[in-house]
């Protein structure tokens, strides 16, 4: 997102150049305005995020208009073209990232080190956005905090467009002059080509994998393209107009992006066609290029506008790691607080504009021996060993905390026998508010170790998953007893393994299992954000009941956590028809011959936190800021509720919420054992310490002696 028009500057020339259109950059002050304002307080402007999709417009506009007017004729202008981008663009990049590393390093707990390291060297080398679609996009990873260069995806997907735009563009010309065609008809269809190519493919990859979607660089081309076809169109097609059709035109495009901002909200399946919107909006604004006196031009060529636009590269580059780390250096992070990470945002900005966009960059235009070249290799070297070392000691940070026997005997003789793990909350603990009496003392796992005290079931490749729209349906099978068991549920029945396999091997049981990651297996579509995985959910439940009448289990255990709508109904209006779904489900399974315990759904701190070990790592010294109240975290449960509707004495409720909270206070660190390893799932090491409560009242609930015979 380049931060002025983008054509030659030199030391003596006008900071405003001869063609400069001062209503790109009010669009830019527009761009960068909603951007930031969705960032800071998202409620007011749900659908900000097109601000992005702006730039990108722009960004096609203005450099196919600088190709077309200087086409490069050989590799040497190709990278002549590449290097006047990495003086414009890179050096405020860098000084961001490095300032945000050591602000991670400063600020930030250990638990988000290694992620975040990661991050930087993708930040660094431009390749974010692919980072983020492969890793980010995952039901696991919705509770990983955001990076302080989570923004940097756009910026890689514009440097990609950068990198093969000019070769594009370049051959275009070539073959016009080779075959004695208009070069104006050649580049239009070739760029009309690529539009087409890309936006049929946004179209497609949005419905079928929205996630990922988002952040490739082949959904987001037709926006370039859209804003390169308006160049390709030539210069009298975007002149200086004065009549009444550009100045409703120039309208209309602005209310386009206004209401893409107003409108659309992060529910909605993006790019795809709703993105055409403030795409094909920014577009009119600069076909029409009104200076018609009732225009948009008189905002747009304001003074505050210009000053927005002038700094809005900066403005994009600094006000992300300022929103994410800030909150680690004050207590509260509110209005005030966010009112002053503004401010810094606009000095940081401006400071970085005047001393690196534009002196760095004359500085290395008339130096001798630090050229363009020089820098990109230097520079990227030096913030690569940077991020590299910070990165390398965050992996031996968590490596040195992976021994959690070790830990957790140590917090044990901490805290005692009685008051260790769930024994904390029982009467024998004898302590008052004995879940948080760990207060400024070691924690087992350590924060850092708790984000990968995950069941073996993750390993394994146990769960059916949205990136198949539910189709692969894996079976994981375990022990070899006499006894059939089934586990069935989402990533919340998952979560049982641990305890569950511990119960398995000291009574002869054969567990398979039939998991989900997000997907309810209650048998009925559920509001996912493609339809295909609505369907795949809801096919999943009829496949699994298939599945049951086929095996003849002896004992289904089953949990669930109703993350996903009933589709057709909003959240809280899903609690009727998903239990009536339940109990019809459940009533097939019973009708096999088999026991059916349903554990209700375990206390879910994401209602008021983030990120647990995250939190935990920050509060050490005060971990009742990582608890939160019963009647925010215990979530509604119509597995439960079915369960105890159907009053059959063959299909049990277990509700293990005892061992998680006290009164109406629940707890994520419970006598010294962290019991979450992300913003919703047991720990593997707590689940675990829970196997002998869970077996002993599984045995009070089925009342049969054949499930327990260690017993």
């Amino acid at each position: 997102m380049s931060s002025n028009q983008d054509l030659p500057l030199s030391v003596k020339q006008d900071p405003k150049p001869y063609g400069f259109r001062a209503d790109i950059q009010g669009l830019r002050a527009i761009a960068v305005g909603i951007v930031v304002l969705y960032h800071f307080w998202g409620h007011y402007l749900p659908g900000g995020f097109v601000g992005v999709d702006v730039f990108f417009v722009i960004s096609g506009f203005l450099i196919t208009s600088h190709l077309i007017a200087k086409p490069p004729k050989n590799l040497a202008d190709v990278v002549h073209f590449w290097m006047r981008r990495v003086k414009r663009l890179i050096p405020a990049s860098f000084l961001v990232i490095l300032c945000s590393v050591a602000g991670i390093w400063i600020f930030a707990p250990q638990t988000v080190w290694q992620d975040w390291g990661l991050q930087a060297i993708a930040a660094t080398f431009y390749f974010q956005n692919w980072f983020l679609a492969l890793t980010k996009v995952d039901y696991l990873a919705e509770g990983d905090a955001p990076s302080p260069f989570q923004h940097f995806w756009s910026l890689s997907a514009e440097e990609q467009f950068y990198f093969v735009w000019p070769i594009l563009i370049g051959l275009l010309i070539f073959a016009a002059l080779k075959y004695k065609k208009a070069s104006k008809t050649v580049v239009l269809a070739g760029i009309g080509l690529v539009f087409l190519l890309s936006a049929g493919y946004s179209l497609y990859a949005t419905a079928t994998d929205p996630g990922a979607a988002y952040f490739s660089t082949f959904t987001r081309v037709w926006e370039f393209a859209a804003g390169a076809l308006v160049a390709a169109l030539g210069t009298t097609a975007h002149s200086a107009k004065n009549d009444i059709v550009s100045l409703i035109g120039s309208w209309g495009g602005l209310f386009a992006i206004a209401f893409g901002a107003l409108a659309f909200t992060g529910d909605m399946p993006f790019p795809g066609y709703i993105a055409a919107i403030p795409v094909f909006g920014t577009a009119l604004l600069l076909l029409c290029n009104s200076t018609h006196k009732y225009s948009p031009n008189f905002l747009l060529n304001t003074k505050l506008f210009q000053f927005f636009g002038d700094n809005s590269y900066a403005i994009y580059l600094w006000h992300w790691p300022l929103l994410v780390l800030m909150p680690f250096m004050v207590e509260d992070f509110k209005w005030p607080q966010k009112l002053v990470a503004l401010a810094l945002t606009l000095i940081f900005a401006v400071l970085t504009q005047k001393l690196v966009e534009v002196r760095f960059r004359k500085f290395i235009d008339a130096s001798a021996l630090l050229s363009a070249p020089r820098f990109l290799t230097a520079g990227s070297l030096v913030l690569a060993l940077f991020a590299g070392a910070f990165y390398l000691t965050s992996v031996r940070v968590a490596d040195d905390a992976q021994d959690i026997n070790k830990s957790l005997a140590s917090v044990e003789k901490t805290v005692g026998d009685d008051c260790f793990g769930a024994s904390a909350l029982t009467e024998a603990c004898g302590k008052e508010d004995a879940a948080a009496q760990t207060t400024g003392q070691t924690v087992a796992p350590a924060p850092v170790a708790a984000k990968t005290d995950k069941p073996v079931l993750y390993k394994d490749d146990c769960f059916a998953s949205q990136t198949t729209n539910f189709q692969e349906r894996p079976i994981c099978h375990y022990g070899d007893g006499k006894i059939k068991v089934a586990l069935v549920g989402n990533s919340h029945a998952g979560q049982w393994f641990p305890a569950i396999d511990t119960i398995a091997k000291e009574n002869g049981w054969k567990i398979d299992t039939y998991l989900a990651n997000r997907c309810a297996i209650m048998g009925e579509d559920q509001k996912f954000d493609d339809e295909a995985s609505a369907e795949g959910c809801g096919d999943l439940g009829k496949w699994v009941t298939g599945q049951i009448k086929k095996e003849d289990y002896d004992l289904i255990i089953t949990s669930n956590r109703q993350s996903v709508p009933v589709k057709g109904h909003s959240m809280k209006a899903s609690e009727e028809p998903a239990t009536e779904a339940y109990e019809g489900l459940m009533e097939e399974w019973a009708g096999t011959g088999a026991k059916i315990a349903v554990i209700q759904d375990t206390s879910w701190p994401g209602a008021t936190l983030e990120n647990v070990p995250d939190c935990v790592a920050e509060n050490s010294d005060d971990l009742n800021d990582c608890s939160g109240s019963a009647e925010k975290w215990i979530p509604m449960d119509p597995q439960a509720e079915a369960a105890q509707a159907l009053d059959d004495p063959d299909v049990v409720k277990i509700n293990m919420n005892d061992q998680l909270c006290e009164d109406d206070r629940c707890y994520t660190v419970i006598g010294g054992i962290l019991a979450y390893w992300d913003h919703s799932h047991l720990s593997a090491t707590y689940a675990q310490s829970l196997s002998g409560t869970l077996e002993s009242r599984l045995e009070k609930a089925l009342k049969s002696d054949e499930f327990f015979p260690a017993a």
